[in-house]
């Protein structure tokens, strides 16, 4: 599968290689980049996934489609709903809608109710009009708010703006500690001063202070680790590439994955 409308569209992403200076014009192959490593890091397989389904093992209730959607947080109820709308709903979840809702009112991780919502959920998936219902949601809950932070600071580099995505997508977006408003405002909080490096870029902390990219990224890691408990192997990947200097991305990048081997990534997504 090559570029699909969710890798042109749903990340205002990135270009540039190695140690190029950054640049702000963004390649559709890039997002293409990104959209794997989310695929890779939340589903196990760099292709996307929407028909995928089942119990999750960190106590979410059901986790399903392309990011993980999940029954406790509501996202999955989201992209429900927004399928709903679309004139080719074909009443798949007619059924498990109160049960969803109180789960998503209440954050409960219960499945109880909910027998056939995965069967439900792949039959969905054979319909375009779901695809379009699970790319909405992300959009509209993950990207376009973790672009607001990108742009906030003048993030440039490829790798920095996959990092907060996937911290979206695995830790919430809110203010909370431990999600990515949370642990963007601690990573800010930790300069006094300009800090120079060799990045090639710096972010503008606090309205005042000229922090080298990389040295601000490094940061971000290291206090999502402290503060988040999910999404360690993410991190671990992350920092494979940022030890290789891979910041920005023309057509490839290289992660090293949980059993520990060095998965490439290029621009067209891989059926795996």
């Amino acid at each position: 599968m090559k570029f699909s409308a969710l890798s042109i569209g749903l990340i205002a992403a990135f270009s540039g290689a190695g140690h190029a200076a950054p640049v702000t014009e963004y390649s559709n192959c890039v997002n293409a980049i990104v959209m794997q490593l989310v695929s890779l890091f939340q589903t196990g397989s760099t292709a996307q996934n929407f028909a995928n389904c089942g119990k999750d093992d960190d106590g979410s209730g059901y986790a399903s489609g392309i990011i993980n959607f999940t029954t406790r947080n509501g996202d999955a109820l989201k992209v429900i709903k927004a399928y709903m709308t679309n004139s080719d709903y074909k009443g798949e979840f007619d059924d498990y809608m109160d049960t969803l809702e109180e789960y998503a009112d209440s954050g409960s991780s219960s499945t109880k109710n909910l027998d056939g919502y995965c069967d439900a959920w792949k039959t969905a998936s054979e319909n375009t009009a779901f695809w379009s219902a699970q790319t909405s949601v992300v959009n509209n809950e993950y990207n376009a708010p973790t672009q607001e932070y990108v742009d906030e600071i003048g993030i440039k580099f490829s790798v920095t703006r996959a990092v907060l995505y996937d911290t979206a997508i695995v830790d919430g977006i809110g203010s909370g500690k431990s999600s990515l408003g949370g642990i963007f405002k601690a990573t800010n909080a930790v300069f006094k001063s300009d800090v120079t490096g060799s990045s090639g870029n710096s972010v503008t902390v606090n309205d005042k202070y000229e922090v080298d990219e990389y040295v601000w990224l490094q940061k971000f890691l290291d206090i999502r680790e402290q503060k988040s408990s999910a999404g360690r192997k993410n991190i671990e990947a992350y920092r494979s590439i940022v030890t290789r200097n891979d910041l920005n991305w023309s057509d490839s990048v290289t992660v090293t994955d949980s059993d520990g081997d060095d998965v490439v990534i290029k621009c067209n997504y891989i059926e795996s």
